[in-house]
């Protein structure tokens, strides 16, 4: 079978290889004009500069520390919890960070949801092998949560 090309190819194309342009170029620079002259570089100088090894902007340079302080271990992010949803039942989780993320996978064929019961937290509703996300509360405690679709299925998310 040939290829032929047709109205909605040749936009597509033309319409990719703009945007290839556009981010190719950085956002601060105007656009090249067929009118503007080029500009020349300026002649190098006799002296070498020094480089700013001050930079914040240097990824082995961190900013220094504050005197008398100690520095402190890069936060880790915390590792993400999953709990599944089977048998019109929750999987067990243990206690969770703060703020931790949760991937929540409905692995029914009914719709289900995760929901808190005061409200701070909901999957919305997961179709069959459907994944949903969302954050535990920034607060340390016990939150019981259900199935808002089947009430009788609950669980309680414990936040540490």
């Amino acid at each position: 079978m040939a290829l032929r090309a047709t109205p909605t190819i040749a936009i597509c194309l033309t319409a990719g290889v703009a945007a290839g342009v556009a981010l190719a170029r950085p956002a601060d620079q105007a656009p090249p004009a067929a009118t503007q002259p080029a500009a020349q570089a300026p002649a190098p100088s006799e002296e070498a500069a020094e480089p700013d090894n001050n930079s914040p902007y240097l990824a082995d340079n961190p900013p220094p520390a504050a005197e008398g302080a100690e520095a402190a271990p890069p936060a880790a992010d915390p590792a993400p919890v999953a709990i599944s949803i089977e048998g019109f039942d929750f999987s067990a989780t243990a206690a969770v960070v703060a703020g931790s993320p949760i991937a929540v996978t409905n692995l029914d064929s009914a719709p289900h949801t995760l929901t808190a019961v005061n409200g701070e937290f909901d999957t919305g509703t997961l179709n069959q092998n459907q994944l949903g996300s969302l954050a535990a509360p920034t607060a340390p405690g016990t939150y019981a949560f259900f199935c808002e679709i089947h009430p009788s299925m609950t669980g309680e998310l414990v936040v540490s």
